[in-house]
C-alpha cells in the first residue's frame, strides 16, 4: 500500500488527491529533503488548504441561480473594526429577514476586504433571490452583484475570497480571525481517504466520459515533510436539451470551464437592472 488516495465529491465536481506519507510510501523510496518550515511557508500551505475547503463548500451549495455580491463602503462611511463587525451582523440580520419574507432560507459565505488605504468591502455568495431587493438593505455605500455561472465549479472564486482575507489580515488581524464565515445550513463535504496498492501512485489523469478536467487546478509537488503529492478536479458536464429542458451529458475533452469558475458577467451596480448572464465562467 504505497500511497493514499483522497476523493472529495462536491456538487458536480470530484477532487482526486494522491500522496505519500511517512508511513505509506514506496518501499525503498527516500523522501526529498525536508523543507525548513517558516511562518510564511506554513501560512501559504494553510491558505492553499483554505482554498480547497472553500471550493468544496461553494461547489456543493451554490449553482447558476446563486449570486456573488459585494457591499462596498462610501469613503465617508468607512468603518472602524467594531463598526465593521456591527454592520456585518446587521447585514446578515436584514438578509435573513429578506429571504424569509420571500419564502426562502438564506445560505451564504462571506468575508471582509479591508485594504491598506482603508477601502472596505463585504464579499458574499448567496443563494437565489430577486437581486433588486438587496440594494435597499445597505445604507453605507453601493452594492454590486454578479450571477454565478452554471459550471458548478468555483475554485477561482474561492481563491479570490482567500485573497480578500489575506489583504484584510495584512491590514489588521483583529477584523476577522477566520478566512470566511458560512451559514450553518451549508453542507461541508469531507474527503474520503484510503490506502492504495501498487508500486507508485499514477500521474496519469483519466477523465471519464461526461466529465472534463479543470486544467488550471492541477497541482503536484513536494509537501513540507518531503513527500510527493498531486491533486486535480474533474467536473461533470450538464447540458440541456431544447425540449422541456431535459438534461443530458456530453463529453468535451480539454474544456476548462472558462476563465475563473466563479461569478459570471460584467459587474453590475444595483439600480434595478434586470439580471443577465454573459457566458463567462469566472470572477
Amino acid at each position: 500500500m504505497p500511497y493514499i488516495k483522497s476523493t472529495c465529491r462536491a456538487g458536480r465536481t470530484k477532487e482526486i488527491c494522491r500522496y505519500y506519507t511517512k508511513r505509506i510510501h514506496p518501499k525503498g523510496e527516500k523522501r526529498s529533503r525536508r523543507k525548513e518550515k517558516t511562518s510564511e511557508k506554513q501560512r501559504a500551505v494553510n491558505d492553499r488548504n483554505l482554498v480547497r475547503k472553500l471550493t468544496y463548500i461553494l461547489n456543493d451549495n451554490f449553482d447558476g441561480t446563486s449570486w456573488y455580491i459585494t457591499y462596498s463602503y462610501a469613503v465617508e462611511n468607512r468603518p472602524d473594526v467594531d463598526e465593521l463587525k456591527s454592520h456585518r451582523r446587521e447585514l446578515l440580520k436584514n438578509l435573513r429577514k429578506l429571504y424569509r419574507d420571500n419564502g426562502k432560507v438564506l445560505k451564504y459565505v462571506e468575508t471582509a476586504e479591508v485594504g491598506k488605504r482603508g477601502a472596505t468591502h463585504i464579499h458574499m455568495v448567496v443563494n437565489d433571490i430577486d437581486i433588486r431587493l438587496v440594494k435597499d438593505i445597505w445604507k453605507y455605500g453601493y452594492v454590486t452583484a454578479k450571477p454565478m455561472d452554471d459550471t458548478g465549479h468555483y475554485r477561482k472564486l474561492a481563491e479570490y475570497f482567500i485573497k480578500y482575507y489575506q489583504k484584510t489580515r495584512g491590514t489588521s488581524e483583529q477584523i476577522q480571525k477566520k478566512a470566511y464565515n458560512c451559514s450553518r445550513n451549508l453542507s461541508r463535504p469531507e474527503p474520503r481517504k484510503r490506502a492504495m496498492r501498487g508500486n507508485r501512485f499514477p500521474k496519469e489523469i483519466r477523465v471519464p466520459e461526461g466529465w472534463y478536467l479543470d486544467k488550471e487546478g492541477v497541482r503536484e509537488g513536494i509537501t513540507e515533510d518531503g513527500y510527493e503529492f498531486m491533486y486535480y478536479t474533474i467536473i461533470q458536464i450538464r447540458r440541456r436539451n431544447r425540449d422541456e429542458g431535459t438534461e443530458f451529458k456530453q463529453n468535451r475533452p480539454g474544456h476548462t470551464g472558462g476563465e475563473a469558475g466563479g461569478a459570471a458577467g460584467s459587474r453590475q451596480k444595483m439600480q434595478g437592472s434586470k439580471r443577465r448572464k454573459a457566458g463567462c465562467s469566472g470572477v
